[in-house]
């Protein structure tokens, strides 16, 4: 387990590139009052197998559970061994649907960028679907939606993506989860974070009364799920 001290330690010693963007308003999905948890005392250490060879660069597209979860992500993804770490989340973020203009950028057009700024990623991580789920009717459409994002990063780059929990909107969290299983069961070098496995686990605790953003405890679950995909799919 990390210290606190060795907490803020690894905060102040990281050069993470962090692009945090919040926009809220009575139609967001996944706004809240005060996105941002304080970290609880401790956290978890990031660990790879011995002899695995940490890649230079990650990049994390997010919504406001990122968000939420920001400052505590940098410091875990930072002790993996990643040189450079990226993080850009927005509140009510989905995946395709907006222009940027007035609203969030979608995660399509912040890969779009980060593509065309010559940057290559070694590793992508994906946590988006929230603000799209119970949107969409079929399987077929969540897929295609999905498969839009999936065509934004090389096949190649090892990918984590994070799937999705609302309580308000269960039905199609799950529709997204499944169609989100098989997406990145066929794509190779790629793992599925389970959020909706740990919350359910949890019955709900690690969530507000939202029923969709992470609590402090939530923000550690949240946190700890991504370092355990990230060092999957590396290992």
């Amino acid at each position: 387990m990390i210290s606190r001290r060795a907490l803020l330690a690894a905060t102040l010693a990281s050069t993470v590139a962090s692009t945090v963007a919040a926009c809220g308003s009575k139609h967001d999905l996944t706004s809240s009052a005060s996105l941002v948890a304080t970290p609880q005392p401790t956290l978890p250490t990031a660990t790879l197998p011995p002899g695995a060879k940490v890649p230079a660069s990650l990049v994390m597209i997010g919504d406001s559970i990122t968000v939420a979860s920001r400052k505590t992500l940098e410091p875990i993804l930072t002790a993996i061994g990643f040189s450079s770490v990226a993080i850009n989340a927005q509140v009510n973020r989905r995946i395709e649907v907006g222009s940027g203009k007035n609203g969030p950028t979608p995660g399509i057009v912040v890969a779009d960028f980060v593509r065309a700024s010559g940057k290559r990623p070694d590793v992508w991580v994906v946590a988006l679907g929230t603000n799209d789920a119970g949107l969409y009717s079929t399987d077929a459409e969540y897929r295609d939606l999905i498969d839009t994002m999936l065509a934004r990063i090389p096949p190649q780059a090892p990918l984590v993506w994070i799937d999705t929990y609302r309580r308000d909107q269960l039905t199609g969290a799950e529709q997204f989860n499944g169609v989100l299983r098989k997406a990145i069961s066929t794509r190779g070098r790629a793992v599925m974070g389970e959020w909706y496995q740990q919350v359910t686990k949890s019955k709900g605790k690690i969530l507000r009364v939202d029923g969709v953003h992470p609590n402090a405890a939530g923000v550690l679950v949240f946190s700890d799920l991504v370092r355990n995909a990230i060092v999957t799919v590396l290992s």
